[in-house]
């Protein structure tokens, strides 16, 4: 029973230390330029990236000790508290240009879209489950659901974050046409969340949509895919990059990716591939297994959560998609989506030593 009981657990396990290792390599290559410049420590960015690994750590242990029920018994709650939270960004961020993070004493403690899209994605997993004979019926939508989402996109939207709204919108998305939803429901909610986003556009976000419509690539786009180039089959070495030396803005967040592409070539970019799809499969292996529709959700949210990221950031460094600003998980500096995906990912754990727990039982009955 204990090989059967490792057989997705290890896997996984195995993923998150290789991705955090390489991660870390990569982030002090790709941030020892500005960090010196800015700070006169190379390794500034570093040290507190692995100071809030560690803190991510320690809540990955936590979520996996957490019954997974907790989360589902407490689904509405968390939710709730989460719109709080972003809240407190709203009014008590003095100075701050941005109510995207919880600011306490000067210090930016977390992103509160990073928080809010977990609580979302729990509340939406907790909302198929009740009601799985139902899901097509517009009322249950309507009143059950729709306020919930409107009101948890809304207050992102408002931060403003309109690429996590965009990006929140097709996971949950994703979720639903997984649980059996009617697609015309998301069509004509997607129709009424353009609208609503159109309306609340900043300039500035006006302006890069245009200038990608347009054809005309912004300078980050069209520098981050001659990185790539020079990168080439097998890269020019690591910390040997020429575009993070000052050419390429935030190549330590946003636009990590290229910085790996120029100092490992195409074969480093493939292993992220491998990497990031090979936590996909895995995750979705668990999902399949998972005991009860709330976990299966939710293995299916943590999971699609993680790839979509990183498929998003690939597509807007290439200048497929308009800049985002959205991280890679475990390679962009930044400490909530780490501490938030690393949770997420002890979640995901718990489920599945539950479901193995739960197959154990039920064989040991027969």
């Amino acid at each position: 029973m204990k090989k059967e009981q490792l057989i997705y657990e290890k896997p996984i396990i195995y993923i998150i230390i290789a991705t955090i290792a390489i991660g870390c390599l990569m982030l002090y290559s790709a941030s020892s330029t500005v960090a010196f410049n800015k700070f006169g420590d190379s390794a500034f960015y570093i040290k507190r990236h692995i100071i809030r690994l560690i803190i991510g750590l320690i809540a990955f242990f936590i979520a996996y000790k957490i019954n997974f029920k907790f989360f589902k018994q407490n689904a509405t709650k968390l939710l709730i508290f989460s719109w709080i939270v972003m809240l407190f960004a709203y009014f008590f961020n003095e100075g701050s240009s941005t109510r995207r993070f919880l600011i306490i004493n000067g210090q930016n403690i977390i992103t509160t879209s990073d928080f809010s899209k977990l609580c979302l994605i729990i509340f939406t997993a907790q909302f198929i489950e009740n009601n799985k004979n139902k899901i097509n019926n517009l009322k249950i939508l309507l009143t059950n659901y729709l306020p919930y989402l409107s009101i948890t996109l809304l207050l992102i939207l408002g931060q403003p974050d309109l690429s996590s709204t965009f990006t929140i919108l097709i996971l949950i998305s994703l979720i639903l046409l997984s649980a059996g939803i009617n697609i015309k429901y998301l069509f004509y909610s997607g129709i009424f969340g353009i609208i609503s986003a159109l309306l609340l556009l900043k300039e500035f976000q006006i302006n890069r949509f245009i200038n990608w419509w347009s054809g005309e690539s912004n300078s980050q786009a069209k520098n981050a895919i001659n990185a790539l180039g020079n990168g080439g089959l097998k890269g020019v070495g690591f910390d040997n990059s020429i575009i993070k030396e000052g050419f390429l803005p935030e190549v330590h967040t946003d636009f990590i990716l290229p910085i790996i592409g120029e100092e490992f070539g195409f074969i480093g970019i493939l292993f992220m591939f491998v990497l990031f799809l090979s936590l996909y499969f895995l995750g979705i292996k668990i999902c399949k297994s998972a005991p009860d529709i709330f976990s299966s959700m939710l293995c299916l949210g943590i999971t699609l959560n993680i790839l979509i990221y990183f498929l998003i950031n690939v597509c807007y460094v290439v200048g497929f998609i308009p800049t985002t600003g959205l991280a890679i998980p475990f390679f962009s500096y930044g400490g909530s989506h780490t501490l938030f995906n690393l949770f997420s990912l002890g979640v995901l754990l718990n489920i599945s030593k539950h479901t193995n727990l739960y197959k154990y039982k039920h064989i040991s009955h027969e």
